[in-house]
């Protein structure tokens, strides 16, 4: 293999090894999107869930049913 050559292989390998590093930085960007989106999602659900325990007890809901 020729110093030509040898460098193209490296040049490959770095390459390989760039795409890769974005790759996983758009895994940790978007794992970090969806870990945020399950705690708001969960934060709406209790929300919901207070709300209608609220709603529930509430003396003019009762006097309504």
């Amino acid at each position: 293999m020729n110093k030509l050559e040898q460098l193209v292989a490296q040049l490959d390998l770095v390459n390989q090894l760039l795409f890769t590093r974005v790759s996983l930085e758009n895994n940790a960007h978007s794992l970090h999107f969806f870990m945020q989106l399950k705690a708001v999602s969960q934060k709406v659900s209790l929300a919901e869930k207070n709300w209608q325990v609220k709603n529930a007890c509430s003396p003019i809901s009762s006097e309504k049913s």
